[in-house]
């Protein structure tokens, strides 16, 4: 193609409207969806540090009980391995309420339209 005719091209494309409109508040539409992916991830890695440090926090306070008391934390294991199906129900039901808080309320909340905002304003919460 040679430059006259990209140039008419160009000139023709300048002049003319477009066939179509974006809405007004397309770009932050399109920046809003991206943001909400990217804090779902954020939600999930924070979700899971958290729940590496609190473990890691567990077991230093456990090694320290041992270093302490150690018959004390003997019998807590005692009861632990003859109750494991109830403290695993426990566990997993404490998971789930954490895991609630810190990834699906936030998700929940972001999904939610905002009560008294019009399309395409911002609202600042105090």
């Amino acid at each position: 193609m040679n430059h006259e005719r990209l140039d008419s091209i160009l000139e023709k494309s300048f002049r003319t409207e477009p066939g179509y409109r974006l809405s007004d508040g397309f770009a932050q539409k399109v920046t809003s969806r991206i943001v909400a992916k990217n804090q779902w991830l954020t939600d999930i890695y924070e979700y899971f540090y958290l729940s590496v440090l609190v473990l890691f926090l567990i077991g230093i306070a456990a090694g320290t009980y041992y270093l302490v008391n150690k018959e004390v934390l003997l019998q807590i294991f005692k009861f632990i391995s003859g109750n494991a199906w109830q403290v695993a129900m426990i566990a997993l039901i404490l998971n789930f309420i954490f895991f609630a808080d810190r990834v699906l309320l936030r998700l929940l909340f972001r999904s939610l339209p905002q009560p008294y905002q019009r399309r395409g304003e911002r609202v600042e919460i105090l």
